[in-house]
């Protein structure tokens, strides 16, 4: 019965990470293929709620059915969104082991920081390896998107500190 209710928690977490995700596409943004990362939430409530296991998986099933959804599978958008979303949910899942002296929103927006640094490199990897990229507009460019990110997380960690979830409280 007890692997029962954790698959039913994982179906409804990665079900809001994917509303969540949809939600998004209704906000106003500076770029199309730009996100708040509100499908984090999710991944804040596996990890307070439950464990790292379940949020990796909750990252990982919201990305493949996303794909699978939207028909992106295994193109370029893909691949950045499994490279910085992997990389990143270890990544939170490290800081969360030091959630005693780092609030939600730290943990968030410093994960926001490294998920657009991961996407950037992804993307000269993939796109633009044989250009050189040391002008002026192409720097205001990138740290624009890594401050955006920044601001991003903290607004994913605030509504996750408003959650008001509490570890001890386990569901």
């Amino acid at each position: 019965m007890k692997e029962n209710r954790r698959e039913i928690y994982l179906t409804a977490l990665v079900l809001l990470a994917l509303y969540l995700s949809l939600a998004e596409n209704f906000i106003p943004k500076p770029f199309p293929w730009m996100k708040i990362g509100l499908s984090n939430i999710a991944v804040l409530i596996a990890l307070e709620k439950f464990d790292s296991k379940l949020a990796i998986e909750v990252v990982l099933l919201r990305i493949f059915i996303q794909a699978l959804m939207l028909g992106t599978l295994f193109t370029p958008g893909f691949i950045i969104s499994l490279s910085a979303g992997g990389i990143t949910t270890l990544f939170m899942v490290g800081l969360y082991k030091f959630r005693k002296y780092l609030s939600l929103l730290a943990i968030s927006s410093l994960s926001a920081f490294l998920h657009n640094m991961i996407q950037l490199i992804v993307v000269y990897f993939l796109i633009f390896r044989n250009i050189t990229l040391y002008s002026k507009s192409i720097m205001m460019f990138v740290w624009g998107f890594l401050a955006i990110g920044v601001v991003a997380g903290i607004i994913t960690g605030f509504i996750g500190e408003k959650l008001n979830l509490r570890r001890g409280n386990k569901l």
